[in-house]
């Protein structure tokens, strides 16, 4: 109990960090904006939101701050393990970091939507992926896969709004959450090891060639 307890005050205490960074940024981007011409006001915005506190590295996409390269640089980073548990994927950029890790010998795995995964774009980047040998579930259960989780190394885990899309990255008001707290971290990987697990609401896809 003693464990479930402290993870769960682990993960409340990020998810207020997250508001009071949010809060702060938003006031502190208004200030700057105030002050500078407006050819320098986004750049300004940009670099206030871009939120680091420790464990916790926020981004917007709007305010300039692309999450792919961010993704793809811990993926390229990653040594042992890669989960990955994604509503929409389409990216060609992670798509692409995602074989080349499994190539280099990261273990690799992959959840999404059932849903998703039938339109031919995210079928296409499902297929190049398990025809590089990555194995891919999708959910059974009636509800989606609605997740948006990266667990790297069992060190590193991302969340939030943004889909690994092209569309996420450069139209959509989205937020990309890197989190190095052990406690969120370590309740990411059971969530995701256990989905993993689950035969009778996730099955596992076959190439198409």
């Amino acid at each position: 109990m003693r464990t479930v307890e402290n993870l769960k005050r682990s993960f409340l205490a990020i998810l207020l960090l997250l508001v009071l960074l949010a809060g702060c940024a938003g006031k502190a981007a208004e200030k700057a904006g105030a002050a500078l011409p407006a050819q320098e006001k986004a750049a300004t915005t940009s670099q206030v939101q871009a939120a680091t506190a420790g464990s916790i590295e926020v981004y917007f996409p709007r305010a300039g701050q692309d999450p792919a390269p961010v993704l793809c640089g811990l993926i390229e980073r990653a040594q042992s393990s890669c989960d990955v548990a994604i509503y929409s994927l389409t990216h060609p950029d992670i798509v692409k970091a995602l074989v080349q890790a499994h190539k280099r010998g990261v273990k690799v795995r992959v959840i999404t939507d059932r849903e998703q995964a039938q339109g031919n774009v995210q079928k296409h980047a499902v297929n190049t992926l398990l025809l590089a040998g990555v194995p891919v579930k999708v959910n059974t259960h009636p509800g989606l896969m609605h997740l948006k989780m990266t667990v790297i190394d069992g060190k590193v885990a991302t969340t939030g709004s943004y889909n690994y899309t092209k569309a996420a990255s450069e139209k959509n008001d989205e937020m990309f959450v890197v989190v190095k707290d052990p406690g969120f971290v370590k309740s990411c990987q059971a969530e995701f090891d256990r989905m993993w697990a689950d035969t009778r609401d996730f099955h596992s896809l076959k190439a198409e060639k």
